[in-house]
């Protein structure tokens, strides 16, 4: 399998070939496991951008397939080389506990953690993004669309922000404010087809 293949991030890709990815995920995981704790392995020589990119996609492949003792391995390797503190493993870490909830309170664990860091570092911006899903994904639309107006406050020029505010907006039928987020993404990002679709 090409390395330019384990980069595009599996949430692009087809079910299939994330299940090909996530098939692929416990042989390539534990091959990248550093046997050095952080920081001692950032001596390592076999460090590269590309290593951490591809265990990552594996991760969101292997959770996308029900794969949850790869996907920990992932994330365990990640966390080994980064730090628990890092801003992205963080985050990491909430998606797979998400993925893991088994019901409505486990959710609501995770909000509240979401909520605890947020408390002590109001821009952690990956974990705002990590909560307003959370809130979409729990059928919370009003507090997802607070959300995600809130973090547009600090970063307007988040195009992933505006197009989720535009869909929470569609999915509310505030069809003038979501054309109006739509065309915020457009020209932050000219190219988005998709987007220029939505807006006909």
């Amino acid at each position: 399998m090409s390395t330019t293949t384990l980069l595009t991030p599996p949430t692009s890709s087809t079910p299939t070939h994330t299940l090909h990815l996530s098939q692929l995920a416990p042989t390539i995981a534990s091959a990248s496991s550093s046997t050095l704790p952080y920081p001692l392995s950032l001596l390592s020589t076999s460090e590269t951008q590309e290593k951490w990119l591809t265990l990552e996609n594996l991760l969101l492949a292997t959770l996308r397939t029900g794969d949850n003792t790869t996907a920990y391995l992932c994330l365990e390797t990640l966390r080994d080389r980064f730090g628990a503190e890092n801003e992205r493993v963080t985050a990491l870490r909430g998606l797979y506990a998400e993925a893991m909830a088994s019901d409505q309170s486990e959710l609501d664990d995770v909000m509240t953690h979401y909520e605890e860091i947020l408390k002590e570092d109001p821009a952690t911006f990956s974990i705002r993004k990590r909560r307003a899903a959370l809130l979409k994904s729990m059928g919370k639309t009003a507090a997802a669309v607070d959300a995600v107006v809130n973090l547009l406050d600090t970063s307007p020029t988040d195009a992933e922000a505006w197009a989720e505010v535009g869909e929470l907006y569609a999915r509310a039928g505030m069809w003038e404010q979501s054309v109006f987020a739509w065309e915020e993404v457009v020209l932050l990002l000219p190219n988005a087809w998709n987007v220029q679709a939505k807006l006909g």
